[in-house]
């Protein structure tokens, strides 16, 4: 299957590491420091499950050199949605598909508004990975799996799903629910990235510690209660199921938002804690620990403050 990764980050460094390995033919759209990597040393990726080193990949900053593509992984950080989605026209046949595997509920639209809506396929990944230097991605473990929508019986999706079947460390299913399963992540990761990054911990001893272990609760049950507000009701348990998932991670996991606080990058906050704190507002729902995080965090959204 021919697959581009639109953003060869943390997520999409990973999930195109484990496809080329299985045989799939992979080209990454990246840049700067990391492209170079990529051209000059291949793309490494380590886990648990040991090191992956793959010495040559088809990488370029220039869409146009990569060619088309049966399926694009966009998997570019949200505050880059607008500009890599009006470059992805050399990649597109009028059969490819775009899947979106960024965080949040409203990459689809922004997508839309450059690619024909019947090519853009909702995504949410549940893989911890991040780069850790140039042409180097590290994943501590934990979930590696992605929710496609797959609604109609999409053929494009059907083989991306068995694509990852046949690879090791990443599996993918598809649904006809997907705006459910937005949601689902949404909620869950806008707590654990923005407890992680506002308490500058991992989620062992943010768990261990029964005050940070009930923040992380209220801001769960926050989440819950803006979907409800917004028509998506989550299912019954979900709170608790979540915090059993939290709790089922690596005791050493960060979101990739404490990854980037940590780095001084820019952050996706405006979208996960920043969205609940905005949603909250419209919809006349409470969310004070959402929107502490927004507020204790907003001054870092573009990155490391100026010294001075």
């Amino acid at each position: 299957m021919r697959i581009t990764i639109v953003g060869a980050g943390g997520v999409g460094g990973y999930v195109g590491a484990r496809l080329q390995a299985s045989g799939e033919q992979v080209a990454y759209l990246a840049r700067g420091a990391h492209l170079a990597a990529l051209q000059r040393e291949g793309l490494r990726l380590r886990s648990p499950e040991g090191e992956l080193h793959l010495p040559a990949v088809r990488a370029s900053a220039d869409a146009r050199e990569l060619g088309t593509a049966e399926l694009v992984l966009f998997a570019v950080k949200l505050w880059d949605t607008e500009a890599a989605a009006a470059a992805l026209a050399p990649l597109l046949g009028p059969d490819s598909r775009v899947l979106t595997l960024q965080n949040g509920i409203d990459s689809v639209a922004q997508i839309a508004r450059h690619v024909p809506r019947a090519q853009v396929r909702g995504g949410a990944i549940y893989v911890s990975a991040y780069i850790d230097a140039p042409g180097v991605i590290v994943s501590p473990g934990g979930q590696h799996r992605i929710v496609a929508d797959g609604a109609g019986g999409d053929p494009v999706i059907a083989a991306f799903c068995a694509a990852c079947t046949r690879a090791q460390g990443i599996e993918a299913r598809a649904t006809e629910h997907i705006e459910r399963a937005l949601w689902e992540k949404f909620v869950a990761l806008s707590s654990i990235s923005g407890a992680t990054a506002l308490l500058r911990a991992p989620s062992g001893p943010i768990l261990a510690h029964p005050e940070t272990r009930a923040f992380v609760r209220q801001l769960i049950d926050e989440g819950v209660a803006v979907a409800a507000a917004a028509g998506q009701p989550l299912k019954e348990g979900y709170a608790e199921a979540s915090m059993e998932g939290i709790g089922a991670m690596p005791a050493n996991f960060r979101s990739s938002m404490a990854e980037d606080l940590d780095r001084g990058r820019r952050l996706e906050l405006r979208w996960l804690s920043g969205r609940l704190h905005a949603l909250g507002l419209e919809l006349g729902v409470a969310t004070p620990a959402h929107t502490a995080v927004y507020r204790g965090l907003v001054l870092h959204e573009n990155g490391r403050l100026a010294a001075g």
